[in-house]
């Protein structure tokens, strides 16, 4: 005859297992003749999910298979096996998100919306993905490849994002698939595989012309990035047709200010500190809202300036100058230094090309200015190299190469190796336009490098 202890035991593994079972049973939409036919009765497996049978190991690996979960998270519902059952959709925490969880999620979103990226990187790092439910589970490794984005990590955004990917499949949910699907996209871009980034991005197109997704927003962000994607791959017909299609989308958007974002950020942070969450997770929800309207008209400003280049290849100045001109009221009324200062660069390279020296030192000087107020080095040294280019032609060789020196020192110091090695090809042209043959080659020289530096981080 079993001991006391012995048949405790034996209560509690039947009741553990009957509680999983019945967990995956409602997660999945079964009932339980459903489960039951054909091997078992509807009341056999009432009484297993009651805890009042102990199931074989045969039985549980029928029910176990019809479950479609490891039979190891029936038994035990340990870490291990949630992890191993959720690459079928499945977490036995989707029966009680933990809602701390969901606000650091949330905040660590607004972070993100905010170029905080190690702050976000932080709310994130304790949380265990085998601890959480599935949907929690995708937003981690979807925020988590935003991270390494913002960070410039490409290779290890492709990484958490196709695992983002992967968990929205297993949920089933097609907008959760296609939002990692895009910036799955953009990481392949940024790691100049632009063949990769055009078959993601087409595949979250095709998503939208379904009518599986209807969010404007994502639309406008999928048809400026297949245009990027198009417009390096040389096909410029297609760049674009989709740049003229992420302007269509949104013709208007309301601005706001980043003060009030960051205002409701700071509240939200006092109110979780004292313990009210849902409190917390409101102000949270407000300040993303206004950061995410920032981005879609920041987004359409930017496709405004793309639109321009795309122009500009095609020698349709007017045209180019135009959207160039478009896209710097944009960004100086959102007061979007960094943007403001590539628009700026932009309009100066094509009145340079114009002929209209004066007017494109006006606007490279005031992309320097913006760029110098965001305090970034990359759109700082491309102004400067535009000042170089102008002060080039008009034979005032002197201060051309001491623009071009300091831009170039900025470029190195930044990693910023395919706008680097553009710089230094200008660079290496003008000198030899000058004459300064040998110069020249050494300047191509560190052109050449920048570009083997830049490439290493292609995936095939």
């Amino acid at each position: 005859m079993p001991s006391l202890e012995t048949a405790n035991v034996g209560k509690a593994v039947a009741a553990r297992v009957g509680t999983n079972i019945r967990e995956v049973r409602t997660k999945l939409g079964m009932t339980q003749a459903q489960l039951a036919a054909p091997e078992f009765s509807i009341s056999y497996i009432s009484a297993i999910e009651r805890g009042k049978i102990r199931p074989s190991l045969k039985a549980l690996s029928i029910l176990a298979r019809r479950l479609d979960v490891p039979l190891t998270f029936l038994l035990e519902g340990s870490p291990s096996g949630a992890a191993e059952a959720r690459a079928v959709g499945y977490s036995p925490a989707d029966t009680g998100p933990d809602q701390r969880v969901d606000l650091e999620l949330l905040q660590a979103n607004v972070l993100v919306q905010q170029g905080d990226y190690q702050l976000a990187q932080a709310l994130l790092q304790p949380i265990q993905p085998e601890r959480v439910t599935t949907d929690q589970v995708y937003r981690l490794y979807l925020l988590r490849g935003q991270v390494h984005l913002g960070e410039s990590e490409y290779q290890d955004a492709v990484v958490d994002l196709r695992t983002a990917v992967a968990q929205g499949e297993a949920l089933n949910d097609s907008e959760y698939i296609e939002r990692a699907r895009n910036l799955l996209g953009k990481a392949y871009f940024f790691l100049y595989n632009y063949t990769l980034a055009v078959e993601n991005h087409l595949r979250c197109y095709t998503a939208i012309e379904n009518g599986q997704i209807t969010d404007p927003v994502f639309s406008l962000e999928v048809f400026s990035n297949l245009a990027n994607d198009y417009f390096r791959l040389g096909d410029l017909e297609k760049a674009i047709t989709y740049y003229h299609r992420a302007l269509e989308t949104l013709d208007a958007l309301n601005r706001d200010s980043k003060s009030f974002a960051k205002k409701y950020m700071d509240i939200s942070q006092h109110y979780k500190t004292v313990g009210k969450l849902a409190m917390a997770r409101e102000y949270a929800m407000q300040s993303l809202a206004i950061y995410e309207m920032r981005d879609e008209q920041r987004l359409v400003g930017m496709t405004h300036q793309r639109l321009g280049k795309a122009l500009e290849k095609q020698q349709d100045l007017d045209g180019a100058e135009k959207e160039y001109r478009q896209a710097i009221s944009i960004e100086r009324d959102l007061n979007d230094e960094i943007s403001a200062s590539v628009c700026h660069t932009g309009l100066a390279e094509l009145l340079l090309k114009r002929g209209k020296s004066q007017e494109a030192e006006t606007e490279a000087q005031e992309a320097l200015k913006y760029a110098e107020s965001g305090s970034d080095a990359q759109t700082q040294g491309q102004a400067l190299i535009v000042l170089a280019q102008i002060r080039h032609q008009m034979e005032d060789y002197d201060a051309a190469d001491k623009y071009f020196s300091q831009a170039l020192d900025l470029l190195d110091a930044s990693n910023a190796h395919e706008i680097a090695a553009d710089a230094y090809f200008r660079y290496a042209n003008l000198l030899e336009e000058r004459g300064d043959v040998k110069r020249s080659l050494t300047i191509i020289k560190k052109a050449y490098e920048h570009q083997r530096l830049g490439k290493r981080g292609d995936i095939e």
